[in-house]
């Protein structure tokens, strides 16, 4: 009997494993341009009313930002739309207070976005999300990057100062319990690098709230060798709007060895910590 199949027949979780790390100035955080943030999404429910957001600037001159509130609707790759005037929507923008409004992050500084959610007593329950828009005021930031090219005339050059936005998705759940999630089809794709094949996942939800975690792909070539980690594709949130969600995830190798065990899981994240979403075993041909 293989590891992969006597380990969960015993216990239902997912193998102990190889783990790779990834250093970084900041765990859980992600980088816009030269700014740092975290978290990357915002949580609040009934048990927890207020939130923060830490934003650092690594970068050698200050970032100025304008707060404002975006809703958009996610669809099953990953992107998203703008929500229009008159659309029904459970937003969270007019739940959520924050402060500041705007915010100027000095060269190796940290500054503290704040949130504080107050429901209405008649809140119907359910999930409902903005997405906090952090816009660079260019008069009084520093570029992010400069790009420089030549002109039409011979001697003449562009400059373009770069100046980054972004966006974050900010959660409020009202009395929800946590989504199903299970995965569909599952298969081997080309990437752009022919060094490194790919998985697409088609992984399908149901219930009120959003699920949120991390997808990992791990293979065992034969009975007798070691469970290894092949892929990875970290914080997944599948949005309460989305029943059906594609992914790829990149794999280490070029192919799966003829035979081999792999497992796909999806484990949940923060809030969702310690939940297997969804898995799925097959032997690869």
């Amino acid at each position: 009997m293989t590891l992969f199949k006597s380990k969960l027949m015993k216990t239902g979780k997912p193998l102990a494993r190889s783990l790779f790390f990834c250093l970084s100035v900041w765990f859980g955080s992600a980088a816009w341009g030269d700014m740092l943030i975290s978290p990357t999404r915002v949580l609040m429910d009934d048990a927890n009313t207020s939130a923060t957001l830490v934003l650092r600037n690594p970068s050698e001159g200050p970032r100025t930002y304008r707060l404002s509130w975006q809703d958009k609707r996610a669809n099953e790759n990953g992107g998203y739309s703008m929500i229009e005037e008159g659309e029904e929507w459970p937003s969270a923008k007019e739940m959520v207070r924050l402060s500041p409004r705007q915010i100027t992050v000095g060269s190796g500084e940290n500054q503290t976005v704040r949130f504080s959610w107050r429901p209405p007593a008649d809140l119907p329950a359910g999930e409902y999300r903005s997405h906090l828009l952090l816009q660079v005021i260019p008069d009084i930031s520093e570029p992010t990057a400069t790009l420089e090219s030549e002109g039409p005339q011979e001697g003449v050059g562009v400059q373009v100062f770069m100046q980054m936005s972004f966006s974050i998705p900010v959660v409020v759940r009202h009395d929800t319990q946590a989504p199903e999630v299970t995965i569909g089809s599952v298969k081997a794709v080309p990437t752009n690098d022919k060094d490194h094949m790919g998985l697409e996942l088609v992984l399908n939800r149901s219930g009120k709230a959003s699920s949120f975690g991390k997808v990992s792909v791990e293979m065992q070539r034969d009975a007798n060798s070691p469970v290894e980690q092949i892929g990875q594709y970290g914080e997944l949130s599948i949005f309460q709007e989305v029943r059906q969600r594609k992914v790829t995830i990149p794999l280490r190798d070029a192919r799966i060895p003829s035979g081999a065990l792999v497992r796909v899981a999806y484990e949940g994240l923060n809030e969702y910590k310690g939940v297997l979403w969804a898995e799925k075993v097959f032997q690869a041909n």
